[in-house]
C-alpha cells in the first residue's frame, strides 16, 4: 500500500555544499513530524510538493530529481512568477486573511486566481504520473483546494484526504470569494475532509449548504454518485519528545543559567509567535503595558519575553506590522525599564529545539493570544514541557487548541484588558491550583498526539471508503441492473409500486409545482399497458391531487400514505376526516409564523409542516423545537410524527405504505415485485417487500432497502431500461 501526502512545499529545505551537490535538511514543523510518524504496517509514504526554490535548467532538475527520489520526494517546480501570483498572491493575500477574519486585508487580483487553478492543475500531473489505482492521497491545506476534485475526476479508484490546517470561516465571510463554489467542489472531491475543530465543521457545513445547496446528513455530503464525508481531528505534538526533553540532566541546569540571566526570583511570561496579523502581537504587548500601568505593585518583577519568528516581511503590511511591535515594544522599554529590570526581551529570530525547550521550561507564563488561529501547537509545547506542573497557559478562545484546553485561563484576545487580567491571575495562582490544571492538561494533550492524529485521519480515511464500497454495492448498475430486467421479463404477474416527490418527480421548492412531466406520463401509459404490470403510485400527498395527475391512467393509486387507495377505478377511505385538536393547529401556526419560509399542509387524515425553503440551519433548530412541542398533545390523541424530506407529518399509525404492500401481497400473488422510494416515510414499504423482491432507495441507501440508484435523474431511464420503453 502507497500513501502520497501533497503539500504546497516538500518537508525539507534543500541547500548546495561546497562540492555544488543538494543536500537536504528535514523540516522541524508539526505537519511533517506528524505525517513521517505515520507508522501503519507495509504502508511506503511519498510527498509530492514545491522544493522551495526555482529550478530553471533541466540538466539542475534532473539532479535535484536524482537526490530527492532517495527519499520518496517528488518534485512540482514552480516559476517565481507562480509562487507569487499563487502563494503569495491567491493563498496568502486572498484565502489566508479571508480564512482568519481579516477581510479587510484582502488583495483580490483576478490574474491570481488564474495562476492558483494553473498551479492546483500543475500539482494534479505531476501527481498522476505516480499515483497509481489503490493508493492513499492526502492532501494538505488551503493553498490546493482544488486538487481533490482534480484527483477524483482523473484517477480512478485511489482513497483521498483532504485536511484543512487553518479556520474554516463563516458563510458571511466565506461567501465573499467570487470562487466560493469551485473552491467547495473542489474540496468535495475527497472522500474525507477533515478540520481541526467542531465549528470549523459547522462552517464549511453551512457553506456547502447555502452554496452548493447540498445537503449534510450527519457527516456526509451526498454530491452524485460521491459521498464526502466531514469530521474534526485536533492536532497535536510529539508529546513525549517536549516533555522527556526537559528533564534531561543537561536541560535542567541549562534552565537555571537562563533564570539566573533573566531574574531568578521574577516572573517571566512567554509569547512565541510567527510574525502575523492573526497572532495577536499588538494586542498582546497593549495589554502587558496596561497590566505595568495599573500594577505598578509588579514592576520590576515580571517581564515578558517576545519571541517572533520572521515571516513574510518583505510584503508590505508584515514590515508594517514589524515596524509597529517594534515601536511599541520601544515605547514600554523606554518608560518602565530600569537598569536592573527590562519589561520586555524581545528576540526576532527563532530558537533551535533545545533552547526553545529551556525557555519554555523557564517561563512561569505563556501566554497564547492569537486573534484567529486554526489549532496553534505552541500552546500544547508549552504544557508538554511542565513536567512539575509549575505553571500557567493564559490562552486565546479563537485559538482550536481552546477546545481541548480549557483548563488554560481562556481570554477573548481582542480585550487588552482581559490579557491583562489573566496576568495578574495567573501571577496570583496557586501552586496546587496550577499543578491540577496543568496536569489535567498534559494528561489530554499526551494522548491527542500528532501520531494519534494523522493515524486516526488515515485509519478513518480507509473506513469511510471502505463504507462507500459496501454501499456501492447496493447501487444499480450493468450487472444487477441486467439480473433485475431478466426477472422482469420471465415474470407473468408483476408489482410495480412508486413513491412519487423524490422517486419519480424531482422535489420542487413549492410543492404544488411537482406536476409529473410528459415523460413519466408516457412511461406510465406505456408501462400500464402491458398486463402482466400492476402499478401503483403511493404517495404522501392527498387524493384529490393523485385524481387530477393520474386519474385518467390504467393504474392504483394511494393517498396520503395509505389512508386512502384507488382500486379498479374506485377509491377506498381508511379513514374519515380528522378533526384536529386546536392545541395542535395553534403549535404548527405559531411554528410558521416564527420560521420564514415553512408552511403548513391540511390533508384528510394528516397535518403536514413543510420547510423545503428554509434556511437549513433555522429548519433543523425549528424542526426539534416543533418536536418537543408536540410530543405532549400527539401522545394524548395517539398520533405518529414523521420526519421525511423537509416535512415533519402528524398521522394516526394504523396505515402506513408498509401496511399497504402486506394488503396488496395477501390479495395476490405476483413473481416480480419491484418497490422504490426516497426517505424515512418509504423504510416501512421496504420491510414489507419479500426477500425476493427488489426494493430500491432513490439517493442515500438504506438498511431496508436491496438497492439505491443515488440521483432521482437516473430513475426514469432505469425504468424505460427494465420495461423495455
Amino acid at each position: 500500500m502507497r500513501i502520497f501526502i501533497i503539500s504546497n512545499r516538500l518537508p525539507i529545505k534543500i541547500i548546495k555544499d561546497e562540492n555544488d551537490e543538494f543536500q537536504l535538511v528535514k523540516s522541524e514543523g508539526g505537519l511533517a513530524t506528524g505525517l513521517d510518524s505515520l507508522n501503519i504496517p507495509n504502508m511506503e509514504r511519498h510527498w509530492i510538493g514545491w522544493p522551495g526554490m526555482e529550478v530553471k535548467e533541466p540538466r539542475v532538475r534532473s539532479k535535484l530529481n536524482k537526490t530527492l527520489s532517495k527519499y520518496n520526494y517528488h518534485p512540482v517546480y514552480l516559476s517565481e512568477k507562480q509562487i507569487n501570483q499563487y502563494y503569495e498572491g491567491y493563498s496568502n493575500s486572498i484565502l489566508w486573511p479571508l480564512f482568519h477574519y481579516f477581510y479587510s486585508f484582502v488583495e483580490y487580483d483576478e490574474r491570481n486566481w488564474r495562476t492558483y487553478k494553473f498551479v492546483n492543475e500543475k500539482f494534479y500531473e505531476e501527481a498522476s504520473k505516480i499515483i497509481k489505482s489503490g493508493d492513499i492521497v492526502w492532501v494538505q491545506d488551503y493553498h490546493l483546494m482544488l486538487l481533490p476534485k482534480m484527483l477524483r475526476d482523473g484517477i480512478k479508484n485511489i482513497k483521498i484526504g483532504y485536511f484543512h490546517h487553518v479556520p474554516f470561516p463563516s458563510y458571511e465571510l466565506f461567501r465573499v470569494l467570487p470562487e466560493r463554489a469551485e473552491l467547495l467542489s473542489g474540496l468535495l472531491g475527497a472522500d474525507l475532509i477533515g478540520f481541526h475543530t467542531s465549528d470549523y465543521m459547522r462552517h464549511f457545513a453551512s457553506a456547502i449548504y447555502r452554496v452548493l445547496k447540498l445537503n449534510i446528513r450527519l457527516d456526509c455530503v451526498l454530491q452524485g454518485h460521491h459521498k464526502a464525508y466531514i469530521n474534526a481531528f485536533p492536532m497535536g505534538i510529539n508529546y513525549d519528545l517536549y516533555h522527556d526533553s526537559a528533564l534531561k540532566p543537561e536541560m535542567v541546569e541549562h534552565v537555571k543559567e537562563l533564570k539566573n540571566n533573566y531574574g531568578k526570583d521574577n516572573k517571566l511570561i512567554l509569547s512565541v509567535n510567527r510574525l502575523d496579523y492573526s497572532k495577536g502581537i499588538i494586542h498582546q504587548i497593549k495589554g502587558f503595558h496596561l497590566f505595568l500601568k495599573n500594577h505598578p505593585e509588579y514592576r520590576g518583577k515580571v517581564s515578558l519575553m517576545m519571541i517572533i519568528v520572521p515571516s513574510r516581511d518583505n510584503v508590505n503590511k508584515y514590515a508594517n506590522l514589524k515596524k509597529i511591535i517594534d515601536e511599541k515594544i520601544g515605547s514600554v522599554n523606554g518608560k518602565y525599564s530600569n537598569v536592573n529590570w527590562v519589561p520586555i526581551y524581545y528576540f526576532y529570530h527563532g530558537f533551535d529545539f533545545n533552547d526553545l525547550i529551556a525557555i519554555y521550561s523557564m517561563a512561569d507564563i505563556g501566554l497564547v493570544a492569537p486573534l484567529r488561529d486554526g489549532m496553534n501547537l505552541v500552546s500544547k509545547e508549552y504544557v508538554a514541557v511542565k513536567g512539575n506542573g509549575h505553571g500557567v497557559l493564559i490562552l486565546s478562545e479563537m485559538a482550536g487548541a481552546a477546545a481541548e484546553l480549557n483548563d488554560a485561563i481562556l481570554i477573548n484576545p481582542n480585550d487588552i484588558k482581559q490579557i491583562e487580567n489573566a496576568i495578574v491571575k495567573a501571577i496570583r495562582m496557586p501552586v496546587a491550583e496550577q499543578e491540577r490544571r496543568m496536569k489535567r492538561m498534559q494528561l489530554t494533550i499526551s494522548r491527542q498526539t500528532v501520531n494519534k492524529w494523522a493515524s486516526d485521519f488515515i485509519t478513518s480515511l480507509i473506513s469511510v471508503c471502505d463504507q462507500n464500497s459496501q454501499m456501492n454495492n447496493k447501487e444499480i448498475n450493468t450487472s444487477n441492473s441486467k439480473q433485475i430486467h431478466s426477472s422482469y421479463k420471465n415474470a407473468s404477474h408483476r408489482l410495480l409500486v412508486f413513491d412519487y416527490d423524490g422517486t419519480l418527480s424531482g422535489f420542487k421548492n413549492n410543492p404544488e409545482e411537482a406536476y409529473p412531466e410528459k415523460e413519466l406520463l408516457h412511461f406510465l401509459r406505456k408501462a400500464s399497458a402491458d398486463k402482466k404490470n400492476l402499478i401503483i403510485i403511493t404517495s404522501g400527498r392527498d387524493k384529490d391531487t393523485l385524481e387530477r395527475w393520474f386519474g385518467n391512467l390504467n393504474i392504483d393509486l394511494v393517498a396520503e400514505h395509505g389512508a386512502a387507495y384507488k382500486e379498479d377505478g374506485i377509491w377506498k377511505e381508511l379513514i374519515g376526516n380528522v378533526e384536529w385538536d386546536d392545541e395542535i393547529i395553534h403549535i404548527l401556526n405559531e411554528f410558521v409564523d416564527k420560521t420564514p419560509g415553512s408552511r403548513i399542509e391540511m390533508k384528510k387524515t394528516a397535518l403536514v409542516w413543510h420547510f423545503r425553503s428554509v434556511d437549513d440551519w433555522l429548519a433543523v433548530l425549528r424542526e426539534q423545537q416543533l418536536i418537543n412541542a408536540l410530543i405532549a398533545p400527539c401522545n394524548r390523541h395517539g398520533l405518529q410524527m414523521m420526519r421525511g424530506h423537509k416535512i415533519l407529518e402528524l398521522k394516526y399509525p394504523i396505515y402506513s405504505k408498509g401496511n399497504e404492500i402486506k394488503r396488496l401481497l395477501s390479495k395476490n400473488k405476483y413473481d416480480f415485485i419491484l418497490a422504490m422510494g426516497d426517505d424515512v416515510t418509504d423504510e416501512d414499504m421496504f420491510m414489507a417487500v419479500p426477500k425476493n423482491g427488489y426494493s430500491i432507495k432513490i439517493g442515500t441507501t438504506s438498511d431496508n432497502a436491496r438497492y439505491c440508484i443515488p440521483l432521482q435523474t437516473d430513475v426514469l431511464p432505469f425504468l424505460y431500461h427494465l420495461c423495455g420503453i
